[in-house]
C-alpha cells in the first residue's frame, strides 16, 4: 500500500492554478469512483488535458506554482481516502484478490484436462476404427436376442388376454377391455402373424371383439332408454314398497310411499338444479387442451356410478374398436323402438301402482292416472334427451368428419312422435274423427241455434248454411290418415301395444278410458313439456314444434266441435218442450248450487255448461277467448229465450193485448218513475249483500212505511183514474203468475253469477267488476270486447229479473183495482138488512190475494215477498175511499157491507203481511162517518180536526146528499161552502 501511495505522490499533479482549474469536491470524487471505468477514464483524461492546458496558458511561474499547489492538495486528499477506504474494506478486498487466484488456479487445471481427454479421443478413434466390423456384428445380436424376448413377452402376455378380458367385461370396466383387445389383436396381425400355435387364440379373439362391440352398443342403449330414464326413481322399488307395507298390516292406501306422480313432481324440482351440477348433461370443452384430454377408467370405482363418465366410456370404446360409424346408425335405427318402450313400461308401472293403492282401473275411469303417466313418461323422455346429449358431446369429440351424426333435436322430434301416437289412442282420435267427418254441424257453425231450443216462436228459425265445410279438406284427411298409420305402427291394428320386436307380445294396460275430454286434464302438463321441448330444439319465435301443432290441431278440429255438439245436445234435451221451460230444480240441486229459492231447471242447466266452459278455460287457458265467446254465445240465445218467455206471459196475443203492467214497463218515462219510488228504492238497499233486512225494518215505523207507500198509491190512482179494467189488461193466471217469480229469482242468481265470473276474468284493460282482493281465474287477458259484452249480458239478465219483479209487484196493486172498482161503481149500496154480507168481488180479490200468497211465499226470498204485498192495506184504502164518489146511494145497510167488506181484506192482508194493516182502519172510520150527519161531520172537523182531505170530506157529503131522499141543491152548496171554511181554518 505504501508503494502505491508513493506513486501517486510520485505523478506529477497539473498546476491547480491554470486557468480557473478546480478540484472535485470530496463528495463528487465518491461518486465520480463509482461510474463504469470507461466513463471514469474518459473523464480523467479530460480533466489532464484541461489542466495541461492551463499550465500551458499560463504566463509567469507564480501562476503556474499555485495551480500545481492546488493539484497536489487534491491528489494528498485522494490519497487519504483511498488509504481509509483499503483499511474499511480491507477484509472483502484480501477475500476477493484470493478468490481471483484461486479461479484462476482452476482454468488453468481444466485447460490441462480438456488438453489431454482430447488427446485420449483421438487414440479411441483410431482404435475403433480398426474393430468396426466385430462391433456391428455384435450389435446386431444383441437387437436379435431383444426382439426375441420381446416376442416371447408378448406371447406370455396375450396367453392370460381370455382371463384378464373376463374379469374387465365382468366388472364393466369396456374401456381397459377395449384396449386390451384391440392391443392383442394388433399383436396377433403384426408381430405374432407367424406363430401357429396362437392360430385359436386369433379366432377368439375376433369374435369376442364382434361381441364386445355389440356389447357396448347394447349398453349404451341400455344406458341411453331404461337406466337414464329410472335415475330420478331412486326412492321406488317396484311393488317392493307396497307389499311390504301389505304384509305389516297396512292398507296400500294408507302407505307413506311417494306415488310415481309425486316422485315425478320431485325430479322435475330436481332436475333445474342438476343442469348446474352437471348431472346428466355433458358440458362441451371450450378449450383445445380440454377436447384432447383422454377418458380414463378408474378400476378401483364403480364404472357406472357415473353415469356420463360411464357413457363417455363406451363411445370410447366404440371408438377405439372403429365402430362409430355403426355405433351412430343403430342408435338412430331403434330411438322410436326403445322410446315406445320406455311408454310400455311406465304404464305397467302406472297400472301396477294404482293397483297396489287399491284402485280398479278396469272399473273405474281415472283421467287423473293419464296424468301421472305423462308426467313420468316426461321426466323419462328428459333424462333420455340428456342422455343423448352426453353421448353426442362423447361422439363428436371422437368422430370422424365424414360421419354423419344425429343431433338432439332430431331425439325430441321422435319423442313428439311417440307421444302423438299414446296422446291419440287416449284422447280416441280415431273414433272421433271419424264421428266428425260424417258429422254436419260440428266445427264451423257456432251456437247460433241453441235459442231454438228455448224459445217459443211461431216460426222456426232459418239455418244458415254455409258455403263450405273443412271436414273432407286434404288437411283433416291427412291428419287421420296419419294417425291411423302411427297407431296401426305402435299399437297394432286393434289398438294393442306391440313392439317392433315383440309382435306377439302382451297388451299394454290402458290407465283409463279414451276419451274427448282427456285433453282438459292434460293440456297444461302437455303445453308445458312443448315448452320445454321449444325451448331445447332453440326454435326462433314465431315457429313451433310437431307436438304443439299436433294438440292445437286436435283441439281447434276436433275438441271444439265434440264440445259444440255437446252443449247442444244437452241443451235440446233439457228445454224441448214448454213444460221444460218451466220446470223446477229438485231440493237436492237446489241446495247443491246453493239458491236460496228455487230455480228454472234451463238456468241451471245453462249455468252448469257455463261452469264447464269456465273450468275449460283453466283447463285450456290457450283458448280461453274462444270459450269466452261461446259463453257471449249462450248467454245471448239464452238470454232472447228468457225474453220470449216473458213475452209469452205479458203478452199472449197481439201486441194491443198487452198486460198494463207490461205496458207500464215498457214506457221508459214510466219505468224511470217507479224505479224512483221509495219502496223500489228500499228494495235495492235490502238486496245489497250484507245487508240484513231485519235490522232496516226495525228502524222505519209506521208512518214511515204509510209515507213510503202513499207516493205510490197516488200515482196509480192517477195513472188509471175511473177506468175499469178489462180481463185481458190483468194477469190472473196464478201459474204465470208464479212462473214470473221463479224467472225472477233464477236471472237474478244467474245474473249474479255472471257479474262473479266476469269480475274474476283478467282484462289488459280495466275490469270494473274486480273487487279487491277477489279471486283472478289464472288465465289469459281476455279480450276487452268480450269482457264488455260479458258484463252487458250480465246487466241485461239482471235488468229482465227486476222487470218481472216489477210486473208482479204491479200486477197485485193492478188486481186491487180490478176487483174493487166495480164494487164502487156497480154494486149498490143502498140495501135492506138481508143482504149486508161481503160482496163477491171483494171476496174474488181475497180468495186471489191467498192464492198468490200460497204461490210467491216459496218462490220470492222474504225482502221481496214484502216489496210485493207490503202496501196493498194502504192501496185498498185509498181506493175504497177514493170509490166513494162513484157510489150512486148508501144507506146504513149499505155502510155496513162496506166496513164487512173493509174488515175480511184487512183480516186477509194482516195474514198475509203478519203486520196489522192500520190503513184500512181510516178506511173503515171514513165510511162509519157516513152514519153522522153532514153538520155532526162538520162539527167534528172544528172539535177535533180534519182527519181526511178536503175532496174525500167532499165526497162524503155528496152522498150523503144523493143519498138522502131531500135532495137539496142549494143546501149542497150551503154544506160545501161551510166545509171549504172549516178546511181553511183547520189548514
Amino acid at each position: 500500500m505504501a508503494t502505491k501511495k508513493g506513486s501517486v505522490k510520485n505523478r506529477q499533479a497539473p498546476n491547480p492554478n491554470v486557468s480557473g482549474f478546480n478540484a472535485p469536491p470530496t463528495g463528487q470524487m465518491a461518486n465520480a469512483a463509482g461510474k463504469p471505468a470507461k466513463e471514469s477514464t474518459g473523464s480523467g483524461t479530460g480533466l489532464l488535458m484541461s489542466v495541461i492546458r492551463t499550465l500551458s496558458a499560463s504566463e509567469d511561474l507564480h501562476q503556474r506554482e499555485v495551480e500545481k499547489a492546488k493539484l497536489e492538495k487534491a491528489y494528498r486528499e485522494c490519497d487519504q481516502r483511498l488509504d481509509k477506504l483499503i483499511t474499511v474494506n480491507y477484509d472483502t478486498l484480501t477475500k476477493t484478490i484470493q478468490a481471483y487466484s484461486a479461479i484462476s488456479s482452476r482454468i488453468k487445471s481444466a485447460r490441462e484436462r480438456v488438453k489431454s481427454l482430447k488427446s485420449d479421443l483421438l487414440s479411441c478413434k483410431d482404435l475403433l476404427h480398426c474393430r468396426r466390423d466385430e462391433l456391428r456384428k455384435l450389435w446386431l445380436d444383441g437387437m436379435e436376442q431383444k426382439h426375441v424376448l420381446t416376442l416371447l413377452d408378448q406371447i406370455e402376455e396375450v396367453k392370460n388376454v381370455p382371463q384378464q378380458l373376463d374379469i374387465y367385461l365382468k366388472s364393466k370396466h369396456y374401456l381397459h377391455a377395449t384396449e386390451l383387445i384391440t392391443k392383442t389383436v394388433a399383436h396377433l396381425e403384426s408381430d405374432l402373424k407367424g406363430v401357429e400355435a396362437l392360430s385359436e387364440l386369433k379366432m377368439e379373439m375376433f369374435t369376442r371383439k364382434e361381441h364386445l362391440h355389440k356389447v357396448l352398443i347394447e349398453e349404451l342403449t341400455e344406458h341411453l332408454y331404461e337406466k337414464s330414464a329410472v335415475t330420478f326413481q331412486v326412492n321406488f322399488v317396484r311393488g317392493g314398497s307396497f307389499r311390504g307395507s301389505a304384509q305389516d298390516g297396512t292398507s296400500p292406501a294408507g302407505s307413506k310411499k311417494h306415488t310415481l306422480l309425486e316422485l315425478a313432481t320431485m325430479a322435475k324440482q330436481q332436475r333445474a338444479s342438476r343442469v348446474h351440477s352437471h348431472s346428466l348433461t355433458l358440458t362441451v370443452p371450450d378449450g383445445t387442451e380440454e377436447e384432447n384430454k383422454p377418458v380414463v377408467e378408474d378400476l378401483n370405482e364403480d364404472p357406472e356410478a357415473n353415469s356420463e363418465h360411464y357413457m363417455a366410456v363406451l363411445v370410447e370404446s366404440l371408438s377405439l374398436l372403429k365402430r362409430t360409424s355403426e355405433a351412430v346408425e343403430s342408435i338412430k335405427r331403434c330411438v322410436q323402438v326403445e322410446l315406445s318402450k320406455i311408454v310400455q313400461r311406465t304404464t305397467t308401472e302406472v297400472a301396477e301402482n294404482a293397483k297396489q293403492r287399491g284402485e280398479n282401473i278396469t272399473q273405474h275411469n281415472q283421467p287423473k292416472l293419464l296424468v301421472e303417466l305423462l308426467e313420468l313418461l316426461f321426466e323419462r323422455f328428459h333424462c333420455v334427451a340428456s342422455a343423448h346429449s352426453c353421448v353426442l358431446g362423447s361422439l363428436q369429440r371422437v368422430a370422424a368428419s365424414d360421419i354423419q351424426l344425429y343431433t338432439t333435436n332430431d331425439i325430441w322430434s321422435n319423442i313428439q312422435t311417440v307421444l302423438q301416437v299414446l296422446l291419440g289412442n287416449y284422447l280416441d282420435v280415431r273414433n272421433v274423427t271419424a264421428s266428425v267427418q260424417q258429422s254436419s254441424s260440428a266445427f264451423n257453425e257456432a251456437l247460433t241455434d241453441i235459442g231454438l231450443y228455448f224459445s217459443r216462436r211461431k216460426t222456426a228459425r232459418q239455418r244458415k248454411v254455409p258455403l263450405f265445410r273443412f271436414e273432407m279438406s286434404s288437411h283433416a284427411i291427412s291428419m287421420t290418415n296419419y294417425m291411423r298409420e302411427q297407431k296401426q305402427e305402435y299399437y297394432g291394428f286393434d289398438g294393442t301395444f306391440q313392439t317392433e320386436d315383440e309382435k306377439e307380445g302382451e297388451e299394454a294396460p290402458m290407465v283409463c278410458k279414451p276419451s274427448v275430454k282427456n285433453i282438459t286434464l292434460i293440456f297444461k302438463p302437455v303445453n308445458s313439456f312443448i315448452r320445454d321441448i321449444e325451448m331445447s330444439m332453440n326454435l326462433p319465435d314465431g315457429r313451433h314444434c310437431t307436438l304443439h301443432e299436433f294438440i292445437s290441431d286436435y283441439v281447434k278440429d276436433i275438441f271444439l266441435g265434440h264440445l259444440l255438439d255437446e252443449i247442444e245436445t244437452n241443451l235440446h234435451a233439457a228445454t224441448k218442450g214448454g213444460d221444460a221451460l218451466k220446470s223446477l230444480v229438485d231440493s237436492a240441486t237446489q241446495k247443491l248450487v246453493g239458491a236460496p229459492r228455487p230455480l228454472l231447471n234451463s238456468t241451471v242447466i245453462i249455468d252448469h255448461a257455463i261452469s264447464d266452459l269456465r273450468q275449460l278455460m283453466m283447463d285450456l287457458p290457450t283458448y280461453a277467448d274462444q270459450f269466452l265467446n261461446m259463453i257471449c254465445n249462450i248467454l245471448q240465445e239464452y238470454k232472447d229465450t228468457c225474453y220470449a218467455i216473458y213475452r209469452g206471459l205479458v203478452q199472449p196475443e197481439s201486441e194491443d193485448k198487452r198486460i198494463v203492467s207490461a205496458s207500464w214497463l215498457k214506457d221508459e218515462d214510466i219505468n224511470q218513475c217507479l224505479r224512483q219510488l221509495p219502496n223500489w228504492v228500499n228494495l235495492q238497499a235490502l238486496s245489497k249483500p250484507g245487508k240484513d233486512s231485519k235490522d232496516s225494518a226495525v228502524l222505519e215505523t209506521i208512518e214511515d212505511i204509510r209515507e213510503r207507500n202513499a207516493k205510490e198509491s197516488e200515482l196509480l190512482v192517477i195513472n188509471l183514474g175511473d177506468k175499469l179494467l178489462q180481463k185481458h189488461e190483468v194477469l190472473c193466471d196464478i201459474p204465470s203468475l208464479k212462473l214470473l217469480a221463479n224467472l225472477h229469482e233464477s236471472l237474478e242468481w244467474f245474473s249474479s253469477g255472471i257479474r262473479m265470473f266476469a269480475g274474476s276474468l283478467p282484462s289488459s284493460g280495466i275490469n270494473m267488476l274486480t273487487t279487491p282482493g277477489g279471486v283472478t281465474l289464472e288465465v289469459p287477458a281476455v279480450e276487452n270486447s268480450l269482457l264488455h259484452t260479458l258484463i252487458a249480458q250480465a246487466k241485461e239478465f239482471k235488468e229482465l229479473a227486476d222487470i218481472c219483479l216489477q210486473v208482479l209487484h204491479l200486477e197485485l196493486r193492478l188486481h186491487c183495482f180490478f176487483y174493487l172498482l166495480p164494487v164502487a161503481k156497480q154494486s149498490s149500496f143502498h140495501i135492506s138488512a138481508d143482504s149486508v154480507d161481503p160482496d163477491p168481488n171483494v171476496l174474488k180479490l181475497n180468495k186471489d190475494l191467498t192464492t198468490l200468497e200460497e204461490a210467491l211465499s216459496p218462490s220470492l226470498m222474504p225482502h221481496k215477498f214484502k216489496y210485493v204485498f207490503e202496501g196493498l192495506g194502504h192501496l185498498v184504502s185509498f181506493i175504497l175511499i177514493n170509490s166513494a164518489q162513484y157510489v150512486k146511494r148508501i144507506n146504513e145497510n149499505g155502510i155496513k157491507k162496506m166496513c164487512r167488506n173493509i174488515f175480511i181484506l184487512q183480516q186477509n192482508l194482516t195474514n198475509i203481511t203478519m203486520s196489522r194493516e192500520t190503513d184500512l182502519d181510516q178506511a173503515r172510520n171514513y165510511y162509519e162517518l157516513m152514519y153522522k150527519s153532514t153538520d155532526e161531520i162538520l162539527n167534528g172537523i172544528v172539535e177535533q180536526g180534519a182527519f181526511f182531505k178536503e175532496l174525500e170530506y167532499r165526497n162524503i157529503v155528496h152522498l150523503q146528499q144523493r143519498s138522502s131522499p131531500a135532495y137539496d141543491q142549494r143546501h149542497l152548496a150551503k154544506m160545501l161552502k161551510k166545509l171549504e171554511e172549516i178546511m181553511m181554518e183547520a189548514v
